[in-house]
């Protein structure tokens, strides 16, 4: 496959769990879940699926419901794509939000 087939299908892969996570996973633990990137192997075997969370909070248990619901979810996304492999599912968890907000704590307070 090229890369711009595969980037094509790393787009819509975002798109479809996007939607997918929000409106068919339904968990109130889970929150508000934005699907940051997704990449997927050169052989389709594995996607990672970069997720992040609005809010505070511990978010190892968020991560775990996303996990248990990896299947459905996969489901629900294979049927809206058309791919000969639907690749597995891996959430990790996406601090750059996080990250951006503490430096510009810092930039803050250094320019106090």
């Amino acid at each position: 496959m090229s890369k711009h087939g595969k980037s094509r299908n790393e787009s819509l892969m975002l798109r479809y769990l996007s939607e997918t996570i929000s409106y068919k996973v339904s968990n109130p633990s889970l929150g508000i879940t934005t699907v940051t990137a997704v990449e997927i192997t050169n052989d389709y075997s594995y996607a990672k699926v970069y997720v992040s969370f609005l809010g505070d909070g511990d978010i190892n248990p968020k991560m775990e419901i996303l996990k248990a619901a990896a299947g459905f979810i996969r489901h629900e996304v294979a049927q809206k794509m058309q791919i000969r492999k639907m690749p597995e599912l891996r959430f990790i968890y996406d601090d750059t939000f996080e990250k951006a907000r503490k430096i510009e704590e810092i930039l803050k307070r250094t320019k106090k």
